[in-house]
C-alpha cells in the first residue's frame, strides 16, 4: 500500500486532466482513465490513483503535515495550506514483495513535474 500527497500552492499548473495526460506518457503499458475526479494507472490486477482533495478537513491536515517537514519556509507552508487543496496519490492492492514500488515512485515523479506543488509523505511528513 503506497501514499504519496502533493501540497498545492494557488499558482500552480496542476490540474486532474494534464496529470492523465503526463501518467498516459510515462505509463505507456498501462491503463490509465479518467473518471470524475480521480486518475487511475493500472496493470493487471494492480491500480494506483489520483485524486484532489479539498474541504474545510484538508486544511486542518494540511496544517498538520507543513507543521512537520524540516526546512519549509513559513510563506510557503502558509501557501500551501491556504489553497484548501489537495492532491492524493494511493494504492491499496498489496504488493509484498514490492513488485509495483517503481511505478509508484514513477507517479510521485509525475506530481513533482507540476509548478507550485510539493510531493510528501502524508505518514511521516517530509518530502519525497
Amino acid at each position: 500500500m503506497y501514499r504519496a500527497c502533493g501540497l498545492i500552492k494557488s499558482d500552480t499548473d496542476f490540474t486532474l486532466d494534464e496529470a492523465h495526460a503526463r501518467l498516459a506518457a510515462k505509463f505507456p503499458g498501462h491503463t490509465v482513465t479518467r473518471a470524475g475526479d480521480q486518475v487511475v494507472v493500472s496493470k493487471g490486477n494492480w491500480s494506483i490513483m489520483m485524486a484532489v482533495a479539498s474541504g474545510p478537513g484538508v486544511r486542518d491536515e494540511t496544517q498538520g503535515i507543513v507543521d512537520k517537514i524540516a526546512g519549509l519556509e513559513q510563506t510557503d507552508a502558509e501557501a500551501y495550506v491556504a489553497t484548501g487543496r489537495r492532491v492524493e496519490a494511493w494504492s491499496d492492492d498489496p504488493d509484498q514483495f514490492m513488485e509495483h514500488f517503481n511505478e509508484y515512485l514513477s507517479v510521485v515523479e509525475v506530481l513533482k513535474t507540476f509548478r507550485g506543488l510539493l510531493a510528501v509523505d502524508p505518514r511521516e511528513p517530509g518530502v519525497l
